[in-house]
């Protein structure tokens, strides 16, 4: 089974670790974790141009947040961010899966004893960053047995909304701007 099925306080705490902690997020619905990974990290390749420091302003609060890619080797990076309390940082395994001209971030947290994988598309725009996180919700009741199923159901919903939010919400990107190296 690729869903992993948490509370929704859980999901939010979950969210709000990762990059993802920006409240338009958080309303927008339940990301995905996923049991496994879009692709075999061997056969992944680092985007250098993910490489360095990523700025957003949380759009309540007005805070900056900084998120630090660093490639870990040539098929995967590490990513840090400030935590949820003060004082801490969150490190995450990332690396790219492409599908059909898009690309995708696997992301997974380190030093939680969790092995679910956030599955997130990425667009670089000159220097923005956007990310869209894939929801839950395409992915009810749906086992898949391996990376490769769960690459073939997402390239046959790569047009659909419902990849990235529930049905009757919108999509809400996060918008990161490249900051000093």
């Amino acid at each position: 089974m690729t869903r992993r099925l948490l509370s929704r306080p859980a999901r939010l705490s979950r969210l709000a670790r990762p990059v993802l902690a920006c409240a338009a997020l958080v309303l927008a619905g339940c990301p995905l974790v996923s049991d496994q990974p879009l692709s075999d990290p061997a056969a992944a390749r680092v985007d250098p141009a993910l490489v360095g420091a990523w700025n957003t302003k949380d759009p309540e609060t007005g805070e900056l947040h900084t998120l630090t890619f660093l490639a870990f080797n040539e098929h995967e990076l590490v990513a840090f961010a400030p935590g949820i309390s003060g004082g801490r940082v969150d490190a995450f395994r990332v690396f790219v899966t492409p599908i059909e001209g898009e690309r995708f971030l696997n992301v997974q947290e380190l030093g939680t004893g969790s092995s679910g994988w956030f599955l997130i598309r990425y667009r670089l725009e000159a220097d923005r960053l956007v990310l869209s996180v894939i929801d839950e919700g395409l992915f009810e009741g749906r086992p898949f047995l391996s990376p490769q199923e769960l690459a073939h159901f997402v390239s046959e919903h790569l047009a659909d909304p419902l990849l990235y939010a529930a049905a009757g919400e919108v999509r809400e990107d996060m918008v990161w701007e490249r900051g000093g190296d």
